[in-house]
């Protein structure tokens, strides 16, 4: 019925042994390794989990290859800084069985309060998510063109518009760590670049190029001037900070891919 698909980078053992440890033995786990030899040696990992060794192809490219060897109708996704009752993969797959013609449900991971049980046409982000693999695969699963962020956005957005519903399950609830297993000053960097590089370019896309631009202004304005005044105070954790958001909205602007690794 559902595959668990994990797409760790030299991810927080800790983290990676106590998700593991709520899934238990019941589903089968893909496990895409972009870190590609990250050491499981103590790790208890099951007979149903299947690890899957990779360059960094990024968060998108790692789903999609686990998807491409996923052999159920379902998949769920999930970030690993994720905190969830183990009621939460039941009622997901109960939820799947119920409500037809969807692409993604999402459980409610910002205690967004509503009186419905449900938010259609969802378009926000997604730390874990049930894929319906028919329905993506006829939009073309995630563009592998977003190394970092903003590819379940826009993936959500493709969905709308083939008239593919995305659902915002209000009355299942998990809680996000944001990237609470990110340790090095550099990745966080890193992520800053990307942000803001895969901001412009879901615009861009999804839109046009004018749209990006007027979406943008105001972070490149105000990243240019905290840029300065970091400068004029020594400030140099701001100074890099502000230097990464700057240099992945250039590079988004004049059309340079997301090349940028750790």
């Amino acid at each position: 019925m559902v595959t668990i698909i994990l797409v760790i980078y030299k991810s927080d053992k800790q983290k990676l042994s106590k998700f593991l440890k709520k899934i238990g033995n019941k589903f089968n786990i893909i496990i895409i390794d972009n870190s590609y030899n990250y050491d499981f040696s103590d790790i208890k990992i099951s007979n149903k989990v299947k690890i899957i060794r990779s360059k960094n192809i990024g968060n998108g490219a790692g789903i999609n290859l686990g998807l491409s060897k996923c052999n159920t109708r379902f998949a769920i996704y999930s970030d690993i800084d994720v905190d969830f009752k183990k009621d939460v993969i039941n009622s997901l797959i109960k939820s799947a069985k119920k409500i037809k013609n969807f692409s993604v449900l999402i459980p409610n991971h910002g205690n967004i309060k509503s009186k419905k049980s449900f938010i259609k046409k969802f378009t926000g982000e997604a730390s874990m998510m049930l894929l319906n693999k028919q329905m993506i695969k006829k939009i073309g699963l995630f563009d592998e063109k977003f190394f970092l962020y903003f590819e379940e956005l826009d993936l959500f957005y493709r969905s709308k518009k083939h008239n593919l519903d995305v659902y915002f399950l209000t009355k299942i609830k998990i809680k996000h760590n944001r990237a609470s297993s990110i340790k090095s000053f550099d990745t966080k960097n890193l992520r800053q670049w990307h942000y803001m590089w895969s901001m412009f370019y879901f615009y861009k896309k999804n839109f046009s190029y004018l749209y990006g631009l007027k979406k943008i202004f105001l972070y490149l304005l105000k990243d240019i001037l905290r840029l300065l005044i970091s400068f004029l105070l020594f400030n140099i954790k701001d100074f890099k900070k502000r230097f990464y958001r700057i240099f992945g909205t250039i590079c988004s602007l004049l059309g340079v891919g997301s090349f940028l690794r750790p």
